[in-house]
C-alpha cells in the first residue's frame, strides 16, 4: 500500500514547525490538513488543534473541533482543546454545545464519568495512567458542566471568576492524587488561557 504524498507533507511540515515550536505555521496549515482529512492520522488534527489554541486563536480552534467531530473524526484531544477554547472565550454556552455535540462523550460509558449531579474528580483518578487524553477531556468536561450548573443558578461568570475556579481547581486535582503531569498540563493551559504568568 501507497503511503499517500500529501500525508508525508503534512506530516514533515508539521514535524519540522514542531522542532522550531512554529505553532502559528502549524495554524496556517488548517485548509491543507482539513481538505486531507480522510489520509490524515489523529496526532495531525490533535497537532492543529494545539496550535491553534496556543496562539490564542480560540474561535478557530473551536471551528476546527466542529469540522472534526461533523466528519466524525474527533479525539479526546480534540474535544479536550476545543473546551479550553470556548473557556478562553468564557463562552460556556458554547462549551456546552460542543460537549452536547461530541460523540466521543455522549457515548454510554464516557456520559457516565460527567454527571449531573456534581463532578467526580476522585472517579476520573483511575483512568490518568492508562489514557490520560482522556483523563484532561473528563477534568475539563466535568468543570464546564459545573460552571453552566453555576450559571444556571444565577452565578455571573466573568474572566476573574473563571481565573479563581480554575485555579481552585488545579489545587483540589493536586489534593486528590493527581500525578505532577495533569498539574503541569493544566498549570500551562491556564496561563495561555488567562495570559498570566505563575
Amino acid at each position: 500500500m501507497r503511503f499517500p504524498r500529501e500525508k508525508a507533507l503534512i506530516i514533515n511540515q508539521i514535524n519540522d514547525y514542531k522542532s522550531n515550536e512554529d505553532y502559528y505555521g502549524i495554524a496556517k496549515m488548517k485548509n491543507l490538513i482539513l481538505d486531507n482529512y480522510q489520509q490524515c492520522d489523529a496526532e495531525i488534527y490533535e497537532d492543529l488543534i494545539r496550535a491553534t489554541f496556543v496562539i490564542g486563536n480560540y474561535d478557530e480552534a473551536i471551528l476546527i473541533a466542529n469540522d472534526l467531530i461533523a466528519k466524525n473524526v474527533e479525539t479526546f484531544t480534540v474535544i479536550y482543546y476545543a473546551l479550553l477554547s470556548a473557556l478562553g472565550n468564557n463562552d460556556i454556552y458554547q462549551a456546552k454545545s460542543i460537549i452536547k455535540k461530541s460523540q466521543l462523550l455522549n457515548s454510554g460509558e464516557i456520559k457516565n464519568l460527567y454527571s449531573k449531579d456534581g463532578a467526580n474528580y476522585s472517579q476520573l483518578l483511575t483512568h490518568v495512567h492508562s489514557l490520560p487524553g482522556l483523563a484532561l477531556a473528563l477534568i475539563i468536561t466535568n468543570f464546564v458542566e459545573g460552571l453552566a450548573r453555576e450559571l444556571a443558578s444565577g452565578v455571573e461568570i466573568d474572566q476573574e471568576y473563571l481565573l479563581f475556579r480554575f485555579f481552585d481547581l488545579i489545587n483540589m486535582l493536586y489534593e486528590i492524587g493527581y500525578p505532577s503531569v495533569i498539574i503541569r498540563e493544566l498549570a500551562k493551559v491556564m496561563k495561555i488561557i488567562f495570559n498570566i504568568d505563575i
